[in-house]
């Protein structure tokens, strides 16, 4: 008994000792002056074991249920939505590096493919060009992609006429803690830009539909979030209709 005493103490300690090293090196990096450099390597990090995973992970998805669903998800984050692929860099059911614009799929697979709120993450140029053309190829012929993002017409348009105030409101209702850090409301434009390295492009419907043409789709529609929902009620309202483009597309 007391054998079995110790070593749960001794396990105790070291995992305080783990929690207590993970705060000093989450400090370490928040306060040093490459911390941009430690968020770019981290990322990094998580594309190259994406890859290392996506095709072992497809095997297994395989093995497991035979068949891949008609439906993909990408982008999905923690929202998992039940009888789709829900695919992402980590923590998904089919680890991949989208970046990389590299998809394990066959063609013609996919009825439907939908994405919320990721391809602003992606260069267009070099990762989300390469990356819609193969989603193209993995959709049957009538399926459909749908897309959403923030839309950078309905930024600008209330930059000019609230400085930004309207979508300050409207990103509270979402994340009720969402700050300005006490700077003018002009600061939430830089969010929608930059977001703190995350976004790489913003796309009014013209951008969006050109990459969406290059890629062979055809019937590029600009729609909102209530048609989204009422073609794919499994997902879950995002209420984000103010500041986002939503967009649908049909393979010949």
């Amino acid at each position: 008994m007391n054998y079995f005493l110790v070593k749960s103490f001794k396990f105790v300690k070291i995992i305080n000792e783990v929690q207590i090293l993970k705060k000093y090196i989450k400090n370490l990096v928040s306060n040093s002056h490459f911390k941009a450099s430690f968020f770019a390597l981290r990322w990094d990090f998580l594309r190259f074991f994406a890859r290392r995973r996506t095709n072992r992970m497809h095997r297994s998805y395989l093995k497991r249920f035979h068949n891949l669903p008609s439906k993909l998800h990408f982008g999905c984050g923690a929202r998992k939505i039940n009888g789709w692929l829900n695919c992402d860099v980590q923590n998904s059911d089919l680890d991949i590096d989208l970046a990389s614009g590299f998809l394990p799929f066959n063609d013609n697979v996919f009825d439907f493919i939908v994405s919320q709120h990721c391809i602003e993450h992606l260069w267009l140029i070099d990762e989300l060009q390469p990356l819609i053309n193969n989603m193209f190829k993995c959709l049957k012929p009538g399926g459909e992609i749908w897309l959403s993002c923030p839309d950078m017409k309905k930024v600008l348009k209330d930059y000019e006429e609230t400085d930004g105030n309207g979508l300050i409101k409207d990103r509270k209702t979402r994340f009720p803690d969402y700050s300005t850090h006490g700077y003018p409301s002009s600061y939430v434009i830089n969010d929608f830009f930059h977001q703190g390295g995350g976004h790489k492009n913003l796309f009014d419907f013209n951008l969006l539909q050109s990459v969406l043409y290059i890629a062979g789709f055809y019937e590029c529609t600009q729609v909102d979030e209530n048609i989204f929902l009422n073609r794919f009620p499994d997902f879950l309202k995002r209420g984000d209709d103010f500041q986002s483009l939503y967009v649908m597309a049909t393979k010949k």
